[in-house]
């Protein structure tokens, strides 16, 4: 009895938390409620439509997933509170950060040291990734520093301009943006913005930034904000007579800019870190946009979006790193084995994702989308030059 008793207690306390013999419960987060409520709302419907056709197709090495998802409500305090419930309270095996760079960086503290697996979608602040920690891994979304060196190559050497207004948000995420352009336009081709204004996530009346900018005389207008709110700012500032054409941050191509601003949006560029957009006919991307409208049928205009498509291409990477730590899983097995993680994705509807021993950034590429016709669509350009991030994290 003596030794049944000790066999028992040695499983389970070699047994990881989160990991029963029939699943993985995996401890998510994100904006549910609020003015970024599109940002949470997309990415846990493509989570969730991920795990249904995971564990429909048997799961990972023999067990289901089960996601715990709290609401941040884009807050740094409540996604702490969301994460050290996931954590001391629910047990889970790993987190899924779905959420902004605020709240996200909210977290890292508090996570950092614990060894307990996490893997961003969506936040682009440099934190996650710098300095580099075994523990955390980047998805889809680029790192700020990037996006700062693909917006200025592209407005400086493509579009061929030199005058560059920024309206950047407060938030962690626009001012990180904001900064890394105005950092790269400098460093990189001796241009300094003409003007910055800072804006808050949730106004609707862009005014007074937007004669800022109009008394400047640019050649192009930044907007490193949110998508509601770029549709704002390209409305108020056609009626208030500018002329010159806006280019959005990483979260601004959504057709909820279409839908909000009709022809108003026409010429609106941006980047797009996923090879195909929503209303694509690429089969690949008229699968997923069938089965995500099963799913949801009564969905708002503007969606599937970004968030659903980088969290829907992340729960596989994820899941294939889970498959490939083998039966007996571990978090460490889990960590080694998205480390030999190279050029994957479950389809055309996502990005191909790499990491190594060295770097967990999985992708740093984007291509430039304009709005012509009321579509999306691609522009001609690639960027020249290699991104100095990777260089940083080799030395180191």
């Amino acid at each position: 009895m003596i030794a049944v008793a000790l066999a028992a207690f040695s499983a389970s306390a070699l047994a990881e938390d989160g990991v029963t013999n029939d699943t993985i419960v995996i401890g998510a987060y994100g904006p549910l409620s609020g003015p970024s409520s599109g940002l949470g709302l997309g990415a846990r419907a493509g989570l969730e439509l991920a795990v249904e056709q995971i564990n429909s197709a048997g799961g990972v090495n023999g067990r289901k997933l089960a996601v715990i998802f709290e609401d941040d409500a884009f807050s740094p305090s409540k996604a702490l509170a969301a994460v050290k419930k996931l954590v001391e309270q629910d047990k889970v095996f790993m987190i899924f950060g779905l959420s902004g760079s605020n709240p996200t960086v909210g977290t890292l503290n508090y996570v950092k040291d614990l060894k307990i697996p996490n893997y961003f979608s969506i936040a682009s602040a440099p934190q996650v990734t710098h300095p580099f920690n075994r523990y955390f891994f980047r998805g889809t979304a680029n790192e700020s520093s990037r996006y700062g060196e693909l917006y200025s190559e592209f407005i400086t050497q493509f579009l061929q301009l030199k005058r560059v207004a920024i309206l950047s948000g407060v938030d962690e995420n626009g001012k990180n943006e904001g900064d890394n352009l105005a950092k790269y336009l400098d460093k990189w081709y001796g241009i300094k913005p003409v003007m910055r204004a800072e804006l808050k996530i949730g106004d609707k009346d862009f005014t007074p930034q937007l004669l800022q900018a109009k008394a400047a005389d640019p050649d192009i207008i930044a907007l490193t904000t949110a998508a509601p709110e770029a549709s704002i700012i390209i409305r108020q500032g056609r009626e208030l007579g500018i002329k010159q054409p806006f280019f959005g941050g990483g979260s601004t191509v959504d057709n909820v800019v279409i839908a909000n601003d009709g022809f108003v949006a026409e010429g609106f560029m941006g980047p797009w870190s996923v090879p195909l957009f929503p209303d694509s006919q690429h089969p690949d991307m008229v699968k997923f946009r069938e089965a995500w409208s099963k799913r949801n049928p009564n969905a708002p205009k503007g969606r599937p979006n970004l968030f659903d498509l980088w969290a829907y291409g992340d729960t596989y990477v994820i899941a294939e790193g889970l498959k490939r730590a083998g039966p007996d899983l571990t978090r460490e097995k889990f960590i080694d084995a998205l480390e030999t993680i190279d050029n994957y994705r479950v389809s055309e509807v996502a990005s191909p994702r790499t990491f190594t021993s060295w770097h967990h950034i999985g992708s740093s590429k984007a291509r430039i989308l304009g709005v012509l016709g009321q579509h999306w669509v691609p522009l001609a350009w690639d960027p020249e030059r290699t991104s100095e991030i990777f260089d940083d994290l080799r030395k180191h």
